[in-house]
């Protein structure tokens, strides 16, 4: 790519960041049913400017939740660290979405839905790393008890991680959607915490396992 071609491109992109950061803000202070030429006017740019940046309205909202997304991603991954006993990991992470909800309400309700096909979309690609990290740690907890698990149970292990975070995303959607702040953010996470723990129990009494909950990991890695 020569000089002219980067150039080409990074005016591009930043007309596209442009574009997306404006209807980001218009989100946040008129609601999630912008228009285009609203956003257009946003951005400083017309119509037919942002339509050369995105084929159709579908691109451009794929692509201002994935922004959103990237924001609310960058609060949880962190918070995921397995540092701290696992009742800390949990709550960091619960807390941390918690939290952006509360501060980001209608970002949150453009986030909350897979607007691509097949589960292809944004959404889904950042709830299947979610769901890789759970999954790792609950077996190498497991495997730590010198508990042995079959192929069999290990696959069943994903549709229960899967199911675990639908809990813990159903249960932030609906609380946002009442919009009451009952309880608030402290609160709920502690509620989602337990409920997350709980879960994480039922299937390590199943092995005969008990897992201390408080028990840094450091110590189980040595």
């Amino acid at each position: 790519m020569d000089g002219r071609a980067v150039r080409w491109k990074r005016h591009n992109d930043d007309r596209r960041k442009r574009i997306v950061d404006a209807a980001i803000g218009l989100i946040e202070t008129d609601g999630v049913n912008v228009s285009l030429q609203a956003i257009g006017q946003a951005a400083g740019l017309s119509r037919s400017v942002v339509y050369r940046h995105f084929a159709d309205r579908r691109e451009l909202d794929l692509a201002i939740q994935a922004d959103i997304l990237a924001g609310l991603w960058a609060k949880l991954f962190p918070a995921m660290e397995l540092t701290g006993s696992i009742r800390q990991i949990i709550s960091r992470t619960v807390g941390a979405y918690v939290n952006w909800a509360l501060e980001h309400p209608l970002l949150h309700q453009v986030a909350d839905v897979d607007t691509a096909p097949n589960g292809t979309g944004p959404l889904q690609q950042g709830l299947d790393r979610i769901a890789e990290r759970i999954k790792e740690l609950m077996l190498a907890a497991f495997e730590l008890g010198g508990v042995e698990i079959s192929e069999i149970d290990k696959k069943a292990v994903d549709p229960l991680i899967y199911g675990l975070i639908g809990m813990v995303f159903g249960a932030v959607r609906r609380w946002v959607h009442l919009g009451e702040g009952i309880p608030d953010a402290e609160h709920l996470t502690s509620v989602v915490t337990e409920a997350v723990l709980a879960m994480i129990d039922t299937r390590a009494t199943a092995y005969g396992l008990s897992i201390d909950h408080d028990q840094p990991l450091e110590d189980l890695f040595g």
